[in-house]
C-alpha cells in the first residue's frame, strides 16, 4: 500500500473519531445541563425555614424521646430515599400511628435541623 493511502485512511478514520466522540458528547450535554438545573434547585439557602412533604413507612416509634424512625421515599430538594428518625413537635401527633403504618407526613424548619409537625396514615 503506497504512503499517501495508508495517511489518507488514518486521517479519515481519526475525523471519523473524532466526529462520533463530538456527536455523543452533544448528547450528553442535554442530560448534564438538566442535572446542574436539578442541582441548582435542590441548593438550599442558609437560614431560611423550609417546609417538605414526604411519605414513608414507620419503622420504629421512640416515644421516650419523641421521634419516629421513617423509610422515606426522596424528599425532593432535601434529601434521597433512605431509613431514618425524625423529631416529633407534638408527642401527640403520634397517636394512631404504628410500626409498619404508611404515612405522609410534613417537615418544617431550616434544615439540617426539621422536625415533623404533620403526619397521617396514607398511601405511599
Amino acid at each position: 500500500m503506497k504512503l499517501w493511502r495508508a495517511i489518507l485512511l488514518m486521517n479519515l478514520g481519526l475525523a471519523l473519531g473524532v466526529g462520533l466522540g463530538y456527536l455523543a458528547w452533544g448528547r450528553q450535554v442535554v442530560g448534564l445541563e438538566a442535572e446542574l438545573a436539578l442541582a441548582r434547585e435542590r441548593t438550599l439557602q442558609a437560614g431560611v425555614e423550609r417546609v417538605f412533604d414526604a411519605r414513608g413507612v414507620v419503622r420504629a416509634v421512640l416515644q421516650e424521646i419523641n421521634v419516629v424512625v421513617l423509610s422515606h421515599d426522596d424528599i425532593g430538594g432535601f434529601m434521597p430515599s433512605m431509613t431514618m428518625g425524625f423529631r416529633l413537635r407534638d408527642p401527640q401527633l403520634l397517636q394512631g400511628i404504628a410500626v409498619g403504618d404508611t404515612v405522609r407526613f410534613k417537615l418544617r424548619g431550616i434544615p439540617p435541623n426539621l422536625v415533623i409537625v404533620e403526619i397521617t396514615k396514607g398511601s405511599a
